[in-house]
């Protein structure tokens, strides 16, 4: 590979983002991630993406953020949103009593290689994930 492969998207705040976010992964980073690896990532912005659109308290004018940028060692993905901001919890559990949800920060953290949250006008949710096929 001579360069990264990147996506860089936005997505309008819809029940439908989730599964293009999952979609533009999927197009671009196929030839270039391990399919394990490509089964994370999808999972795992899928669950980002979802909660903006859920959480975030967006208007239907603004907008997520997408950006995936893929080295030869290892794997970017951030999810920005101009939403209310949240606080992490050090160590993220599930959340109970929340159907069919609760499980995407649980999952960021257990499957990624490295994951944080950034504040301010925008919060940006982001994680790595090692191991590109070369």
């Amino acid at each position: 590979m001579s360069g990264p492969a990147s996506i860089h998207l936005f997505l309008d705040p819809d029940t439908g983002a989730p599964s293009r976010a999952r979609r533009a992964l999927q197009s671009k980073l196929e030839s270039v991630l391990e399919a394990d690896v490509l089964d994370q990532a999808m999972l795992l912005v899928s669950e980002l993406v979802t909660n903006s659109v859920r959480h975030g308290g967006l208007r239907p004018d603004q907008e997520i953020e997408l950006t995936v940028r893929a080295f030869p060692h290892h794997l970017r993905v951030e999810v920005a949103e101009p939403g209310e901001g949240f606080e992490v919890a050090s160590s993220p559990l599930p959340r109970r009593g929340i159907p069919e949800g609760g499980w995407g920060l649980y999952l960021v953290d257990r499957l990624s290689s490295a994951w944080g949250v950034e504040g301010g006008d925008v919060t940006r949710v982001w994680f790595e994930l090692d191991k590109l096929s070369s």
